[in-house]
């Protein structure tokens, strides 16, 4: 039951302190904020993965640990998965530069960013629009 209790209080700690923000700077499904986007996607990552992993982490540690110690094992695999989760998920993404076909005529405002979905990476321009906020350009 202790177990059970420290895996549920640590995945409601993990869940609450990091999907706030997220809430909070919410934009349209297309908007890339107004830092910059490469930057942007490596934090989301890296959010996604420190949950995950302080998940998985305390779900092992609990299992792994010794008769009398599962809240201390939870509390220790939680925190290692969250600090390994959250490095895995930053190096996942790539900060790509343009492609040489299209760097003849790169513009000031924009950034060559690649997304995976679809089952591969896909490349695109972003460019910084008078409100500060990043959008894709249509060119691909």
């Amino acid at each position: 039951m202790k177990t059970l209790i420290a895996l549920a209080t640590s995945a409601a700690m993990a869940v609450s302190l990091f999907s706030v923000p997220d809430i909070a700077s919410a934009q349209s499904s297309r908007s890339y904020g107004t830092g910059s986007p490469c930057a942007a996607k490596k934090d989301t990552k890296g959010k996604q993965g420190l949950v995950t992993g302080a998940i998985i982490g305390g779900v092992l540690g609990s299992a792994v640990a010794g008769r009398g110690n599962k809240t201390e094992g939870a509390l220790l695999g939680g925190t290692v998965g969250a600090v390994a989760g959250n490095s895995i998920g930053r190096h996942k993404v790539s900060c790509a530069s343009y492609p040489r076909r299209l760097s003849a005529t790169r513009r000031a405002n924009c950034r060559w960013v690649t997304e995976y979905y679809g089952g591969r990476n896909h490349g695109f321009e972003v460019c910084r629009g008078r409100d500060g906020v990043w959008r894709p350009s249509g060119r691909a």
